[in-house]
């Protein structure tokens, strides 16, 4: 073999030997069995390389590269996917939660539509985290309980309206009481004064009734003839006139007690109250006026001789 065939040789493989060597030291498989394709985020936050890729749930692939783009304000990934996996031009690369430990994902959402080669540029799509999730769904909750609070708000402050409001009732209830209190001790001498005077008229009354009833025996003997004669009289009449007697006396105690004439005005009259002290004490005057000259107030004789002066 010439020499310079045998310098070619070491060349070629020199040069192969190079390449193998620099695409090792950049992380590259020469030997790949994956297609890679390129797609854009506007936050990657927590995406790394080496993050899985998965289909369906399945990992098909891995993120080799999370480069930013800062002229373009956007995140350049690079993802490795299996030869296997047909990508198409509508497919869509998703950044989403890997779970709860916060790790990143890229889920694939393979659509019909053309397919596109290694190093094609897919679309994008940020899902929304498990944290942004759940506050989406508390906020209607936080809602609800925020209405709730204000209403329970509402309603103490009424409760608290309502305690003043009885506070001052209370407080009106005690006065009345008091100024019942004060009319009554006030009125407690008069009452027991028209207490005793009642007592005084009731004996007074008593001893006249005894009185009469020793003078009036006689004359009850006396009517007992006269009743014989009454007996032999038509009664019949007598019972009619009686009846109306009775009628027209009922009119009278009900135009007294409707406060007509002047019976109604003095039974209705609060000046009775005023005066019964002043009238009992008369009455007590007369009773004995009365027990002393009992001729001076009874003339009745019926069939009998008038007593000489």
């Amino acid at each position: 073999m010439k020499k310079e065939y045998k310098v070619g040789l070491l060349g070629i493989i020199a040069f192969a030997i190079f390449y193998l060597g620099f695409n090792f030291l950049k992380g590259l498989d020469i030997f790949r069995t994956e297609n890679e394709y390129y797609t854009y985020y506007d936050n990657a936050e927590g995406l790394q390389t080496s993050n899985p890729v998965t289909y369906n749930g399945v990992p098909v692939g891995r993120v080799v590269m999370v480069e930013p783009e800062q002229d373009k304000n956007r995140i350049k990934v690079m993802l490795a996917i299996k030869r296997d996996i047909k990508i198409s031009d509508k497919t869509v690369a998703v950044l989403a939660d890997n779970g709860l430990l916060g790790g990143k994902v890229v889920k694939l959402k393979i659509q019909a539509g053309q397919p596109v080669g290694d190093e094609a540029v897919i679309g994008s799509e940020i899902e929304k985290g498990m944290v942004a999730s759940v506050t989406d769904k508390l906020t209607p909750t936080l809602k609800n309980v925020d209405s709730l609070l204000t209403t329970t708000t509402a309603i103490i402050k009424q409760f608290d309206q309502t305690a003043v409001a009885l506070k001052t009732l209370m407080a009106s209830a005690t006065q009345t009481t008091n100024g019942v209190n004060g009319v009554v001790a006030a009125n407690a001498k008069n009452l027991s004064a028209i207490t005793a005077n009642a007592a005084i008229l009731t004996a007074n009354l008593n001893t006249l009734s005894n009185s009469l009833d020793a003078q009036i025996k006689p004359i009850l003997q006396k009517s007992n003839t006269f009743a014989d004669s009454l007996n032999a009289m038509k009664l019949g009449e007598t019972v009619n006139q009686l009846n109306k007697s009775v009628a027209g006396l009922q009119g009278v105690i009900k135009e007294i007690n409707q406060g007509k004439g002047t019976l109604g005005k003095l039974a209705k009259d609060d000046s009775l109250y005023v005066n019964l002290d002043r009238t009992a004490a008369n009455i007590a005057l007369l009773m004995a006026d009365l027990k002393a000259n009992p001729k001076r107030y009874v003339h009745f004789s019926l069939f009998g001789k008038k007593e000489k002066k």
